[in-house]
């Protein structure tokens, strides 16, 4: 937890009020947010901050941070003030007249692999161990978000009676199942052997991905994995985030449906994709015939 004895007590009574009905790893993430304030205002009371010092403080973490994370940290305190607003404990809402940092959705050609890329990945795949193979494979094949890669348990893998394989990703609203790539459950399997695990995947409560001290592994090892196999393949300017970017972009180039790219991400609403009108000339850099063959897709020869 961030250190909160820079919050006073009554400030951190305040955010327990706030924060009661946030999963713990939300809570976490709020309150480093309002440290992070607290710290900057000199440990001013957060009552009393005025909308010169919040835009200040936006100005600073501007300089500081990318931009997706100054709209959360914006989006966080504004949320945070909105209740104690609501609660009475002040008259109005700094953030208010503070302008929220603004971060574009559409993707552009630095948030996708092309399949020339993706090719080159899938070539330095044996420099890694199995583990680290299932996971790149996963995370270019199914365009997962990392935490519903990180959560995935063994019950979580199926098969049909055509021997078709599938896997259940995400919750709630967003719960989903999905067809895996045959190369990928392939990889799973050797995985299993590797770990000594028996041929057949019973539907159990164990995570898939393990570390050798754990029987969980953290969006922190994945990142880590995924870090190294870019740089294994000279694509260091990427990260894990842009899988699932380049997944959306290079199947809406194939043709796929938006509605199916919708489903099969967890999107809530299928113009999402009008996100990635900008990149689908650049996932082909070859001619449109090339890339509309999925043979040119290496993995798809394994």
């Amino acid at each position: 937890m961030e250190n909160t004895t820079i919050l006073t007590d009554s400030e951190f009574e305040l955010f327990n009020q706030f924060s009661q009905k946030l999963n713990p790893n939300t809570k976490h993430d709020y309150l480093s947010k309002i440290v992070l304030m607290k710290a900057f205002l000199e440990e001013k009371d957060l009552l009393e901050v005025t909308k010169y010092e919040c835009n200040e403080f936006i100005d600073y973490v501007k300089d500081k941070y990318a931009k997706s994370t100054c709209e959360k940290i914006y989006s966080y305190l504004h949320s945070f003030y909105n209740f104690m607003n609501k609660k009475n404990y002040i008259e109005i809402n700094p953030f208010t007249y503070v302008k929220k940092p603004e971060v574009s959705r559409i993707k552009t050609k630095d948030d996708v692999l092309s399949v020339q890329e993706i090719n080159k990945l899938v070539e330095i795949l044996p420099k890694l161990n199995i583990r680290d193979r299932v996971i790149m494979i996963f995370l270019a094949t199914t365009g997962c978000l990392l935490n519903e890669l990180v959560n995935l348990k063994w019950k979580d893998i199926m098969m049909d009676d055509k021997n078709n394989t599938y896997v259940k990703l995400g919750k709630n609203k967003k719960e989903r199942v999905v067809k895996l790539h045959p190369y990928c459950f392939k990889l799973i399997e050797y995985y299993r052997d590797y770990s000594g695990l028996s041929e057949i995947i019973l539907p159990t409560d164990d995570f898939v991905f393990t570390t050798q001290k754990s029987n969980s592994i953290t969006d922190r090892n994945v990142r880590l994995i995924v870090k190294k196999a870019l740089d294994y393949a000279g694509l260091s300017q990427y990260s894990a985030k842009d899988f699932r970017h380049s997944f959306a972009a290079i199947s809406l180039r194939l043709g796929a449906d938006e509605e199916d790219i919708k489903n099969q991400l967890g999107w809530s609403d299928k113009y999402y994709a009008i996100r990635y009108k900008y990149v689908l000339n650049f996932v082909d850099s070859e001619s449109v015939d090339y890339i509309m063959s999925n043979d040119h897709l290496s993995i798809n020869k394994k």
